[in-house]
């Protein structure tokens, strides 16, 4: 028999979502229900959530210290100084100040995706100590960028939505599309940047409000 005391609290946490999002009447809940969520599913709950890697505020600190442009999210510019000079990397105020950023995303997976980049971007200016971002990291145009070559790849209908549901995986994931712009973003100084980015789903003004 499925109890609660029976499960971990990660299925849990699923179970929450399940309940919280599904007509019970017409979907009695399933173990297997617990254990198959999508990726999208996934990403929307930790979005909902708030959860963060143990170190990413840490890691975003260390990614501001490689662009001397600044972080840019839904609007919002966090300049390399003086934030570098007046908090530090474990400082609270440090980290209820990208919490803030975070919290203008009104899309839970989307808001995912924004953490996930962060901690991919760390990884790649981890292992490769001589690079650096030469103009502002803009999070929404990289994330614009890896969905239109998603889009542009497998000629999705509902692309923002198709790559909420890919997996976090370098072949066939969102990682591997990520990464790609990543890297792209980080070699090219000139890139052209989109004003009116279009993510199907919602125009970025709408993802990008406080939730």
């Amino acid at each position: 028999m499925l109890t609660l005391n029976t499960l971990s609290p990660n299925e849990i946490k699923q179970l929450l979502y399940f309940v919280l999002t599904t007509d019970l009447q017409q979907a009695p809940i399933q173990a297997a229900d617990i254990d198959q969520s999508s990726s999208f599913q996934k990403r929307q709950m930790d979005g909902a959530l708030c959860r963060v890697p143990s170190d990413f505020f840490e890691h975003v600190w260390s990614i501001l210290e490689r662009t001397p442009g600044g972080i840019k999210l839904c609007g919002v510019f966090l300049p390399q100084q003086p934030t570098l000079s007046d908090m530090t990397d474990y400082e609270l105020n440090f980290s209820l100040k990208i919490e803030e950023m975070l919290s203008r995303i009104s899309d839970p997976a989307y808001r995912c995706l924004v953490v996930e980049m962060f901690e991919l971007i760390n990884v790649l200016l981890k292992r490769n100590a001589e690079l650096r971002f030469t103009q502002t990291l803009d999070a929404d145009y990289l994330i614009h960028e890896a969905v239109n070559l998603y889009q542009q790849q497998t000629n999705s209908t509902d692309s923002l939505k198709d790559f909420y549901n890919l997996p976090m995986q370098l072949v066939g994931g969102s990682t591997g599309y990520m990464v790609r712009v990543i890297i792209n973003y980080l070699f090219n100084a000139n890139i052209q940047k989109v004003d009116n980015i279009d993510l199907n789903s919602g125009t970025n003004a709408d993802i990008c409000k406080i939730s």
